[in-house]
């Protein structure tokens, strides 16, 4: 399954100090400059890798171009269990791509470079009017409404903020992250206007700006949490579900009949629910318009439909092994044995054999903010080179012995054991589960392999924290520095599935959001992927490429890093 201030979960491709010490003693030996001459060195050599690709691969045409009418046949993994993307259980990315087209997010658009900027039908003016005390000052699209009529006005935002601000308990919400440094919004002129004051500054402010759900919703705990499992929160965009069929799996678009702005092209959009294990066949007889690729099998699949081509763009997902510290019986709560696990894993292997069949660049990711390639990255982890022989020098120090080569370790009369959960039908994530089992039982683990259900993956195994260990991807978002605080911090985020948090990281996080100058921001990004780095609570894997199977036709709409279609101008031409 596969984003303004929080990062969304997709199934394909899912003692500190002394850590800290261990890791300063790999870079010990170079001074300051020359560590950050390697930094810059190292990022150069993955940008020149990254720069093999485009950042956007879809065709494109004029609105004067496309032709009117026509449906567009998209795959979702599953029906969402919540249609509130606010809310814990709409998290998905899944959700993400259907509402696309009903406008969530569409307030503000993304160039081809990831430049940013307000969308007029939505945002008339926004500005930054006041920097101490921190107010932003805007004025919406008189003509918007949400489907049901009803025009989008302050009385949304405020709603929305209160229910996510996580003053309130009862809201169960994915993320608070700058709605709670909000003091007050407050109407100005009239009910389209208003101004945003904030308690502590917070640089991505235009992502606070414009509302994603009508107070109907967002006023109510009950509605926020419940009145949305079944049916969609109202469309704010040029479509909206004209119909969901439960049990087959199928969620159909129409042209929203409310849309104030220009008119959208297609017909429908259709989204039906596909078993990765049958999506590239589906694909490749023409069932489905457009199919992401996750891996070798499925790409030659999609190479032998002749009426089809394959794009190919840099990424912002990445994939990861996650720990459950707590999980597994205790045996994952010791950061040696952690450390022992990511420094025993060949990443490089899992790359080949994920990445590899894709004819894609393969680029580990040793950052937890910033994607490789990407101004500001840096390596976290001061080289963390696959070396079983130091995973097994970890273990031995954190009490994990064995009789004999090839044997389980043990201590105090416990396996060194845990499962790592995969969903069904998920090739990518069986092969990346696979290369760790054989890594790191090589070393005196007991690893195993658990398949369960793909719809039941994250509701039943990843979100709940019942797991040992998982993988799966994170879709990054194109504000980074806000949102990856969440992955592992406060331990009860509804983004950290670790069980972990490391204190430093709150006072990080409050300077990280406040940081308006762009050196400071990216020094300070860096000291927080650190801090993760430290804990060895997520091992990062690899950056993962948009590869897309998209029908001859298709217009506007396909494989992009940054920039977004608008759903106005995609369609199919001859």
């Amino acid at each position: 399954m596969k984003i303004t201030s929080t990062r969304r979960l997709f199934l394909g491709g899912t003692a500190v100090i002394g850590s800290a010490a261990a890791l300063a003693a790999c870079g010990g030996q170079q001074s300051a400059d020359e560590q950050k001459k390697q930094a810059e060195e190292d990022n150069a050599k993955k940008a020149e890798e990254q720069s093999e690709l485009p950042s956007t691969a879809w065709e494109r045409a004029e609105y004067d171009d496309v032709p009117e009418g026509g449906s567009l046949t998209l795959s979702v993994s599953q029906l969402p269990n919540n249609w509130n993307s606010n809310q814990t259980d709409g998290n998905l990315a899944d959700l993400t791509k259907i509402r696309g087209s009903m406008g969530a997010g569409a307030e503000i658009t993304y160039s081809e470079t990831g430049e940013k900027a307000f969308n007029p039908d939505y945002v008339e003016s926004a500005e930054l009017s006041s920097e101490d005390p921190q107010i932003v000052t805007f004025k919406y699209n008189k003509k918007a409404v949400w489907e049901t009529g009803d025009p989008i006005v302050v009385e949304d935002l405020i709603a929305q903020w209160k229910a996510v601000s996580g003053k309130d308990e009862k809201f169960l919400i994915v993320t608070s992250v700058g709605w709670d440094q909000i003091k007050e919004i407050r109407q100005t002129d009239d009910e389209f206007s208003g101004e945003i004051e904030f308690s502590e500054p917070f640089a991505d402010w235009i992502t606070l700006v414009h509302p994603d759900i009508p107070a109907s919703v967002s006023k109510d705990p009950k509605e926020f949490n419940e009145g949305y499992t079944s049916e969609p929160t109202p469309s704010k965009g040029p479509f909206k579900v004209d119909s969901i069929d439960g049990s087959g799996g199928v969620v159909t678009l129409k042209p929203n009949d409310k849309w104030w702005g220009r008119a959208p092209k297609l017909e429908t959009i259709v989204f039906k629910v596909t078993d990765q294990s049958q999506a590239p066949a589906a694909f490749a007889n023409g069932e489905l318009d457009v199919y992401e690729i996750a891996n070798g099998d499925e790409l030659a699949q999609a190479k032998g439909r002749s009426d089809a081509t394959i794009q190919v763009t840099n990424g912002l997902t990445w994939t990861h092994l996650t720990l459950n510290t707590e999980g597994a019986d205790g045996v994952l709560k010791d950061v040696k044995v952690r450390e022992a696990i990511a420094r025993g894993i060949d990443r490089d292997a899992i790359g080949n054999a994920v990445v590899g069949p894709l004819e894609a660049p393969i680029v580990l990711v040793d950052n937890f903010v910033y994607m490789p390639g990407q101004e500001g990255y840096e390596d976290s982890f001061g080289g963390l080179e696959f070396d079983g022989e130091a995973a097994k020098k970890l273990l031995d120090e954190a009490g994990w012995t064995a009789e004999a080569e090839g044997d389980v370790r043990t201590k105090d009369g416990k396996e060194l054991a845990f499962e790592i959960i995969v969903p069904a039908d998920t090739k990518s994530n069986e092969d990346r589960a696979a290369q760790v089992l054989t890594n790191l039982n090589a070393i005196g683990f007991k690893v195993a392999v658990k398949t369960v259900p793909s719809d039941a993956y994250f509701d039943e195994y990843v979100t709940p924290k019942n797991f040992g260990a998982v993988t799966f991807s994170w879709v990054g978002s194109q504000y980074p520095e806000s949102s990856s605080v969440n992955l592992v911090y406060p331990k009860d985020s509804p983004q950290n599935f670790t069980n972990f948090e490391d204190e430093r990281l709150g006072d990080l996080n409050n300077q990280l959001k406040a940081a308006f100058d762009d050196a400071e921001k990216k020094k300070l990004a860096n000291e927080v992927s650190k801090v993760i780095a430290e804990s060895f609570a997520v091992i990062p894997f690899y950056a993962t490429p948009e590869i897309w199977g998209v029908k001859n036709g298709v217009v506007n709409y396909g494989a992009s890093q940054f920039e977004v279609s608008d759903w106005t101008q995609v369609g199919i031409k001859a």
